[in-house]
């Protein structure tokens, strides 16, 4: 960036150059910027006549002779006021074609799948901020209708491009140092100076973003430098003292549609975890006992030690294959206890059926007193082949119940809530009964039924035909 003193037509200025640089400089600069300007590379936006004006540059800085004219030019006109000036068109909007004072060069990113095909497309141009909001909601509509249905890299580019998108898209740092240096030169050659300076000061922040290679300075880099040069020269010969009208930044990544695109986001994320939380209600198999399972009591009661497994699942007093261990919306609390008579008004066993593993002195008690429903409840021995039910109790809501002289042994709890129907299994329990000089040392053992701030039980799943 030159004042109108140096490059009083804004050739230098153009083609991203400075009054000093070489015949080699120049024809680079002119191929680059020739493809940028090509009204074929920009069917959406009328570059002709910067196209024209870049040519005609280029005409005269390339000839060593009309080039001296154009420098001595500059010197001899020095003072002149900027606005009687030929300078170039200014940069307009791609969508609105309007004159903007804060334009910006943004890419956008739009996906599109088919199956195993994936095509990131990126949606670039020269955008007012207003635009730049409504293109990004198009190419992240296009992206959300079409981006998701290609294996495997569809949701992940999709969902890359929906957030890039939701905070502006990107802005190519060199590319908008030379957009916002060209418009700077142009407010302050129709008399703009505050906008100007504004401008200036953008163009030379993203200078300073141009990232560094490593090794050797890269063209990129040498652009980069010439052109903070020009424009730190510009600040210069401007001055400190036009303070006033300076632009807001009305490129904030929380700009006016941001919250469409995370309120599009949010809900998406809600569908998903939804539908992530309700997957195991009908495909979730529960995992199976420590061993066989059979509903019918042991013939009779034994002593023998078996391990087994702590875990809360429903209950069913017949074999049935196995089945979903979130709520039925099918089932219905029976009338009667499987006994076949009313269910209690109070915690116990339930009258007629077999209680075994009585010959022991260890206690266990159920406390369902933090739960909303009645239980229905097995003590389930693990032991020999076959896991079977040793005692059947009845717990209402708010509850407990305790269990005495079980046998010691290795067993574990399952039970039925009976409002919702679903089945528990807890981990397994081993109760030990030993004689010391004492007396008889046994088990006593609490157990709480439901997942409670501090609770001591861990539940598991369990299908109906291990009930």
């Amino acid at each position: 960036m030159r004042h109108d003193k140096d490059d009083p037509k804004g050739y230098y200025l153009v083609m991203g150059l400075t009054s000093t640089a070489g015949d080699d400089q120049i024809k680079a600069a002119y191929r680059r910027r020739a493809m940028e300007l090509h009204p074929d590379r920009n069917p959406g936006n009328d570059t002709t006549r910067q196209f024209q004006f870049l040519n005609e540059a280029y005409a005269v800085l390339s000839n060593p002779v009309s080039r001296t004219e154009y420098d001595s030019v500059g010197t001899q006109t020095a003072g002149t006021d900027p606005a009687t000036s030929q300078v170039p068109d200014p940069i307009v909007c791609s969508l609105c074609t309007k004159v903007s004072a804060q334009p910006r060069v943004v890419v956008f990113r739009s996906v599109k799948s088919l199956l195993v095909a994936t095509i990131r497309k990126p949606i670039a141009g020269v955008y007012c901020s207003e635009c730049a909001q409504k293109q990004s909601l198009k190419a992240s509509a296009t992206s959300w209708l079409l981006g998701w249905w290609g294996f495997p890299w569809g949701p992940l580019y999709t969902a890359h491009a929906l957030v890039s998108n939701m905070f502006g898209g990107t802005h190519p740092p060199l590319e908008n140092a030379r957009l916002l240096g060209y418009q700077a030169y142009y407010f302050y050659a129709t008399g703009r100076p505050d906008l100007a300076q504004s401008l200036a000061e953008n163009a030379i922040k993203y200078c300073r973003k141009v990232p560094n290679t490593p090794s050797r300075k890269s063209a990129e880099e040498t652009e980069r430098d010439s052109l903070l040069n020009n424009l730190e020269a510009f600040m210069a010969e401007l001055g400190s003292n036009n303070k006033a009208n300076r632009l807001k930044n009305s490129w904030g990544p929380i700009h006016g549609r941001f919250f469409v695109h995370l309120g599009a986001i949010a809900a998406a994320a809600g569908v998903i975890t939804i539908a992530i939380i309700n997957y195991p209600q009908s495909h979730y198999s529960p995992p199976r006992g420590p061993m066989p399972y059979s509903a019918q009591p042991a013939p009779l009661a034994t002593s023998t030690n078996v391990s087994g497994g702590m875990v809360v699942q429903p209950a069913s007093a017949t074999n049935t294959p196995q089945t979903v261990v979130a709520k039925k919306p099918a089932y219905v609390r029976s009338k009667m206890a499987p006994n076949g008579r009313p269910w209690p008004k109070t915690a116990g066993y339930l009258v007629g059926e077999p209680q075994t593993h009585k010959t022991g002195h260890s206690e266990v008690t159920i406390d369902n007193g933090q739960n909303n429903s009645d239980v229905l409840l097995k003590l389930v021995a693990l032991e020999g082949k076959l896991a079977r039910p040793a005692r059947q109790i009845f717990i209402p809501a708010h509850s407990s119940f305790t269990m005495k002289n079980l046998t010691a042994g290795n067993f574990d709890v399952r039970y039925r809530d009976l409002t919702s129907g679903g089945l528990s299994r807890s981990e397994s329990m081993e109760l030990t009964e030993s004689t010391t000089y004492k007396g008889t040392q046994y088990s006593v053992i609490t157990l709480t039924l439901y997942k409670v701030a501090n609770g001591n039980t861990a539940t598991y799943g369990l299908s109906e035909d291990e009930f």
